[in-house]
């Protein structure tokens, strides 16, 4: 189950260095990134929340820190922030997730 967490984890962070071409994320947060973004951190929350229901207790424990990809970053705050809240939702999770990832995109 955590290899199966931590694959779907990297799996979303990799969807956000595909979607976002370079010149988009140098740029200020344009359409596409925040499309980007908007689809990761959901994917992110939903396996987050699946995680939770199947007993998941420590979500951080298989955080590597610090990264510098950006989409596992975001996975990170996430993931952090779910630990930390047992009353966050998954669609709060997903908001803080996606506020982080277009505040924190990479600048040119």
């Amino acid at each position: 189950m955590k290899i199966k967490f931590h694959l779907s984890i990297a799996t979303a962070a990799g969807l956000v260095a595909l979607l976002v071409p370079a010149g988009a994320m140098a740029q200020a947060a344009s359409d596409e990134v925040k499309r980007a973004c908007r689809q990761t951190t959901s994917q992110v929350a939903r396996t987050i929340e699946a995680a939770k229901r199947r007993g998941a207790r420590d979500l951080e424990q298989g955080v590597r820190k610090p990264s510098d990809n950006w989409g596992e970053q975001v996975a990170t705050y996430m993931i952090q922030a779910a630990n930390r809240s047992d009353s966050l939702s998954e669609s709060e999770l997903a908001s803080l997730g996606y506020a982080y990832c277009v505040e924190r995109r990479p600048r040119g």
